[in-house]
């Protein structure tokens, strides 16, 4: 009893019977809440991929966009040079 007084009922020793149903119960409750750790880690790896996937193919289609836009506008200043140049021409035409 003095035993069991000092060191409390946390040092005492469970029957040997009673080991072994005690153990399976310990990993039969951890092995679930594991699991559901593991899903939802492969979850937030997958909603990952798919961010990045998505913002991949964003970029992707502003950089055709800007391209596009870059050609537009280089026609643009071209058609304004010659446009000056025409301009120029029937000025110096007229003197």
């Amino acid at each position: 009893m003095r035993h069991y007084l000092l060191y409390g009922p946390a040092t005492m020793k469970l029957p040997a019977a009673l080991r072994i149903p005690a153990l399976l119960l310990t990993v039969g409750l951890a092995a679930p809440a594991l699991a559901e750790e593991n899903i939802l880690k492969e979850g937030a790896k997958d909603v990952g991929r798919a961010v990045g996937t998505a913002a991949r193919e964003v970029g992707e289609g502003a950089k055709q966009v800007g391209k596009a836009v870059a050609e537009a506008a280089k026609e643009v200043g071209e058609a304004a040079k010659e446009g000056a140049k025409e301009a120029k021409r029937a000025a110096q035409k007229d003197k």
